[in-house]
């Protein structure tokens, strides 16, 4: 995931908080504030807080990547917005400064280390700058409150340091627990993913087909001869050729598309949104690629097996299919590319 997708992905989150600042805490917190008697300031300010928490929603769901200058700056701005309550609510009289404490946490779960430097940092520059401007221009206060800000100091740098460990222990956990399942989710040799993820992509594919009427194509692909290449040139060769097939796959496959080694010498895809025409070109594309592929020397085809979704099948079903198309390929010469839908056709014809 590039740095992008996490801030989007950190954004849909902590906006639902702003959001929650101001539906529910505004509302309660500006009839009950006596600090300042000007309720049009605090009109302006929420806003203005609405406005630029639109644009982060906008920009956290946007496909288009709008106002991405709101998600990559949020550390400058969600501080500067704190500050301003703080100051509005009377400065160090204020305990708004606790919500300090939130963005501190927050910028370091999105930046990291240095984020989280950087936040502490600006929050004691503008606590302080909105704690000295409340001195003048709030009412009723008289001095500035040297040992409070002291004591609120020690407590914004000591907690920080603490939520820091805290959120790195949290982030190391599930960091591995993420690790652990894609380990668990992939095959070790082709670094594809096996088979017990093939379920839960053929269900959402299932479910987008019913919601849009959008074809898949459920396709098996399965190497030559794979028996006789491990017999005369080794495994290790054999191994080496499942991998740079893997990675033909690769270059060839959509980010919508499914690719996995169902077993032994034997892949299944799942092309997505993708009618009878367009699979049948993609796939002899890598049919193609792979009978021009220089694998050391040797010559290694295959033989492509192709079903189109059908929905009132099951995913077995669908499979089964490919599956036969597949070994209709193997029985009559090998090293082709068939659909079920014209092997049914031919046998019907017979």
């Amino acid at each position: 995931m590039d740095k992008i997708k996490l801030y989007k992905s950190l954004e849909k989150r902590f906006c639902i908080f702003r959001w929650f600042l101001v539906f529910f805490v505004a509302p309660v917190t500006i009839p009950l504030s006596d600090y300042f008697n000007h309720i049009e300031y605090y009109i302006i300010f929420v806003a203005g807080f609405c406005i630029y928490n639109t644009l982060i929603t906008i920009a956290a769901y946007s496909k288009e990547n709008k106002f991405l200058f709101f998600i990559k700056n949020t550390l400058y701005i969600d501080i500067i917005y704190i500050s301003i309550i703080v100051f509005m609510r009377g400065g160090l009289r204020s305990d708004t400064f606790l919500l300090y404490f939130l963005i501190i946490l927050y910028d370091g779960a999105k930046y990291g280390y240095k984020g989280t430097i950087l936040s502490l940092a600006q929050s004691i520059f503008y606590y302080t700058i909105a704690s000295v401007l409340a001195v003048y221009f709030v009412e009723d206060i008289i001095q500035f409150d040297l040992n409070r800000y002291v004591i609120r100091l020690i407590y914004l740098i000591s907690l920080t340091f603490v939520m820091y460990e805290i959120n790195k222990q949290i982030s190391e956990s599930n960091t591995n627990e993420k690790l652990a399942r894609e380990l668990a989710y992939k095959d070790p040799l082709t670094k594809l993913p096996n088979r017990l993820l093939m379920s839960d992509k053929f269900d959402k594919m299932r479910t987008q087909y019913e919601n849009t009427g959008q074809p898949f194509g459920i396709v098996i692909i399965d190497i030559d001869n794979f028996k006789q290449i491990n017999d005369t040139r080794g495994h290790n060769f054999g191994d080496k050729v499942l991998q740079a097939l893997a990675k033909i796959f690769n270059e060839c496959l959509t980010e919508d598309d499914f690719m996995c080694r169902f077993g032994g010498e034997e892949f299944l895809a799942f092309f997505a949104n993708s009618n009878k025409e367009e699979i049948l070109y993609r796939v002899n594309l890598i049919h193609k690629k792979i009978k021009n592929h220089n694998f050391n020397g040797a010559t290694v085809t295959v033989s492509i097996g192709i079903n189109m979704f059908r929905n009132d099948l099951t995913m077995i079903e669908n499979i089964s299919l490919a599956d036969e198309a597949m070994y209709a390929v193997k029985n009559t010469g090998k090293n082709k590319v068939l659909v079920y839908e014209d092997l049914s056709f031919k046998l019907n014809r017979a």
